[in-house]
């Protein structure tokens, strides 16, 4: 199992135009249902952070995956393409990354997970 990171630092009060990106304007998830029809998939999140003492806020995405070969059939698909603008014209993809002022990506491979303990009263 491997989980992927995608850090994505964004100016002050823009964090929350690119959280939509990944939830849909009404915080339906409409942008990430594609990933969830992809085999392999294993999980979505999105996290927020607000730094008080950096001049920038974090959006940090992260999915898991079955294996590696999964999430990159994931990047290699049309939905993919889709969801990060990767057909869209260069005006529209410049405002999608308004506010961005950078990102990272890093790949985990899941090494332990532990699960909660259910204790029967």
């Amino acid at each position: 199992m491997i989980i992927v990171t995608n850090t994505i630092k964004v100016e002050k009060g823009a964090a929350e135009h690119v959280i939509r990106q990944f939830t849909g304007a009404n915080g339906d998830g409409h942008p990430t249902k594609d990933i969830a029809e992809v085999e392999g998939f294993l999980g979505f999140e999105l996290w927020h952070s607000k730094p008080e003492d950096k001049d920038y806020e974090e959006v940090v995405v992260t999915s898991k995956w079955e294996s590696e070969e999964a999430q990159r059939n994931w990047v290699k698909s049309d939905s993919f393409k889709k969801a990060h603008g990767r057909t869209k014209d260069t005006r529209e993809q410049r405002e999608d990354r308004k506010g961005i002022v950078g990102n990272e990506i890093a790949r985990f491979e899941v090494v332990h997970v532990q699960n909660p303990v259910t204790i029967e009263k």
